[in-house]
């Protein structure tokens, strides 16, 4: 599948998967299981409820039974930072396709195309749009700004932020404790990516994350110190610090 470009807040630009048309489908499936199982469970308990009562309980019945189901996917992918249950068992999510997260209106125009996109074409109208369009995106995707990658999940302390250290060590950068977690995943991300890209590529990257940080904590990198090392003391310094705070 293609990439996608996505810069991250140090302006470095990492290349994410495009999810595949066949996990997109089985998302959506996941998604459209749990949803028949909640209609026929609160179905059957609204029916029960309001046996012999009035018509105007039947409000209630609606907002209970049809409403969730109509917001599900707006809202999940809101509050579960771009994956409904099935995208998160899947192992997608939705982003903006400059890097940044969508916010509530990007998710609200996919919401939206998804009855032209999935419900007047039943699912037709996204498969060809995604198959032409090459970014992973249908046309509430292009309207949005968005698109569907494979979250690739770096969440392991031992993958991201820790780092095998002397117990010795001394930090040579006091200032890196004003990093952040993200900052220093960002970094280790960097890193570990030498094997995704060009030699020059990869000095780029490194070079334009040494400048960031160095600017971000107000240090100069020393001249012993090639972007690459200077880096990984970075990261070093930061475990001592942070281990020292807690």
């Amino acid at each position: 599948m293609p990439n996608v470009s996505v810069q991250t807040t140090q302006q470095v630009h990492l290349d994410y998967e495009i999810a595949g048309i066949g996990e997109r489908i089985f998302a959506f499936i996941i998604d459209a299981f749990l949803l028949i199982i909640y209609v026929i469970v609160s179905l059957t308990w609204m029916l029960d409820l309001f046996e012999g009562t009035g018509a105007g309980t039947y409000v209630i019945f609606y907002l209970v039974v049809y409403f969730p189901p109509m917001l599900y996917h707006l809202l999940f992918e809101f509050f579960w930072n771009g994956q409904s249950l099935g995208k998160r068992a899947l192992g997608i999510k939705v982003v903006k396709m400059d890097g940044t997260r969508p916010n509530i209106g990007n998710y609200f125009l996919r919401w939206i195309f998804r009855l032209i996109d999935i419900g007047m074409t039943s699912g037709m109208g996204a498969l060809i749009v995604i198959l032409i369009n090459g970014k992973g995106q249908r046309m509430g995707d292009i309207a949005a700004g968005t698109t569907v990658i494979k979250n690739q999940e770096r969440t392991s302390l031992s993958e991201t932020m820790m780092t095998d250290i002397d117990e010795d060590y001394e930090p040579r950068y006091p200032s890196a404790v004003n990093l952040n977690d993200q900052d220093v995943a960002i970094i280790k991300e960097v890193l570990n990516a030498e094997q995704e890209y060009t030699r020059n590529t990869y000095f780029l990257m490194l070079t334009k994350t040494q400048n960031k940080i160095s600017a971000k904590l107000e240090i100069n990198a020393s001249d012993d110190l090639n972007a690459k090392k200077f880096l990984q003391v970075i990261v070093k310094d930061y475990n001592v610090l942070h281990g020292q705070k807690g």
